[in-house]
C-alpha cells in the first residue's frame, strides 16, 4: 500500500561533516566507510510515497538488531543507506508506535558507543534536521568563547538560506535561551558581526 505523505519537510539535509566527528577509532572500520559512502552515494527515489507495509517491515528489522546489540547489521546499513527519507520517517514511526520508544532512544539504549553515536546522528538529521543543527549550535558553543567555529559556520549558514526561525524555536526549546544572545557573548569582531547577519539579529 502505498500513499502520498506531504507532513514532512520538503528539503533533506545529513550534515556528515559533523557525525564524522564521532567517529573517533571507527573511522578505519568498514562498516562506517560504507554507511558514510552509502548515504553519499546512494540512489534514493525522490517522489513523496511511502509503502506502510514496508516501514512495518523494516522497523520490525531495525528493532530486531537493536535488541541484539548488531547495529553493524547488513539489514541497518541497508535500509538506512537505499530508502528515501519519507520512507525511513514512516519507519521511524512505526517503530514508535510497535515498540513505545524513538529508535533514537532505543540505539542510546543499546550502548553501542561510537556507532551508536553516528547512527543517531543520521537518524536526527533524516527526522529533523533543524534539531540536529540546533545540537551542533550547541556543542559548537559551550564553554567561554567560540570552541569550533566550522561548525557553528556551517550549521548557520545552512538553514541562513532555508528557515533560521526553526533553528532558533529550537534551541530556545532545548536550551531555554536565545541563539542570538549566545552569539552575541560567544563569537568576536567581524566574525561575530557576520553571525548575526545570518540570524537576523541585532548587533
Amino acid at each position: 500500500m502505498e500513499a502520498e505523505n506531504d507532513k514532512f519537510v520538503e528539503k533533506d539535509y545529513l550534515d556528515l561533516l559533523d557525525i564524522t566527528t564521532e567517529a573517533g577509532e571507527e573511522e578505519d572500520n568498514q562498516l562506517f566507510q560504507w554507511l558514510l559512502v552509502g548515504l553519499v552515494s546512494s540512489y534514493r527515489h525522490d517522489r513523496e510515497l511511502v509503502d506502510f507495509n514496508l516501514a512495518k517491515f523494516e522497523a520490525a528489522k531495525l528493532h530486531e538488531a537493536i535488541e541484539k546489540k548488531q547495529l553493524d547489521h547488513d539489514d541497518v546499513v541497508w535500509i538506512l543507506t537505499t530508502k528515501n527519507f519519507f520512507q525511513l520517517r514512516a519507519t521511524f514511526v512505526c517503530y514508535k508506535q510497535s515498540y513505545e520508544v524513538a529508535i533514537d532512544q532505543a540505539i542510546n539504549s543499546s550502548g553501542n558507543g561510537d556507532l551508536g553515536s553516528i547512527l543517531r546522528g543520521v537518524i536526527w538529521c533524516i527526522v529533523s534536521p533543524e534539531k540536529h543543527f540546533a545540537e551542533v549550535i550547541k556543542a559548537s558553543t559551550v564553554g567561554y568563547w567560540t570552541k569550533d567555529e566550522d561548525s557553528l559556520t556551517r550549521a548557520i549558514v545552512t538553514w541562513a538560506e532555508i528557515d533560521m526561525t526553526k533553528i532558533k524555536g529550537d534551541y530556545f526549546k532545548m536550551n531555554n535561551t536565545n541563539l542570538d544572545d549566545v552569539v552575541r557573548h560567544d563569537a568576536l569582531g567581524v566574525y561575530k558581526s557576520f553571525l548575526m547577519a545570518l540570524i537576523g539579529a541585532k548587533i
